[in-house]
């Protein structure tokens, strides 16, 4: 009956969404313990209870399981997209930063899954490669195409890799200078430096 063909695709659809999250959470579980190098495709599909075919069907390689990681714990283009919205101005920058850097603070009783993904990432090249991938083409869709001049996609990946040092070297390296200011501090800080990078050396007003 037509009813029971709509409920089993149903059916089948969410079974599918459970299996990618079991491997979604395979991934974390064994790249944080044994690290991504160390950790085989097979035991992926072990620890999420899936054969490996089926596994490989849902995400092909543990790149791809480490990339719907990085998209499941940071929904960056969601979170980006209010600063956004506001429009391109002189407070864009700060506005980007605020979020980005407070996604690393740790919250009441963890650290932040933030730190956790940088940590398995740093491990291997490959990882890095995902981690940064992802991260990029987030903080790219959302702005560069919002950017004057021709040069905007340069400009919001330099404007990435400035906040994304600032943050390694506060919560990764815990250098004492930068970690233990709090996130208005160092925004107000590091602004005039990001908006000319983001912005370019004109800003909004002038254009690049």
């Amino acid at each position: 009956m037509p009813t029971m063909t709509v409920t089993s695709a149903v059916d089948a659809a969410e079974a599918r969404v459970e299996a990618t999250q079991a491997l979604v959470s395979a991934g974390r579980t064994l790249f944080t313990r044994k690290g991504y190098r160390q950790t085989d495709f097979a035991e992926l599909a072990e620890e999420a209870g899936l054969d490996l075919a089926q596994a490989r069907e849902l995400l092909p390689d543990k790149a791809a399981v480490l990339g719907a990681l990085v998209e499941r714990t940071v929904k960056v283009a969601g979170l980006l997209r209010p600063a956004v919205a506001e429009g391109v101005d002189e407070d864009l920058p700060a506005r980007l930063a605020r979020i980005y850097l407070t996604l690393w603070e740790p919250g009441e009783e963890e650290e932040s899954p933030l730190v956790e993904l940088y940590r398995i990432a740093l491990s291997d090249a490959e990882a890095s490669r995902v981690l940064r991938g992802r991260m990029a083409e987030a903080l790219n869709a959302m702005v560069d195409h919002e950017l004057p001049g021709e040069d905007a996609e340069l400009r919001t990946a330099l404007f990435g890799a400035q906040l994304g040092g600032v943050a390694l070297v506060r919560h990764l390296l815990g250098v004492r200078a930068v970690s233990a200011p709090d996130v208005e501090t160092l925004i107000a800080t590091i602004a005039p430096g990001l908006r000319r990078t983001l912005l370019g050396v004109g800003g909004v007003d002038e254009g690049v």
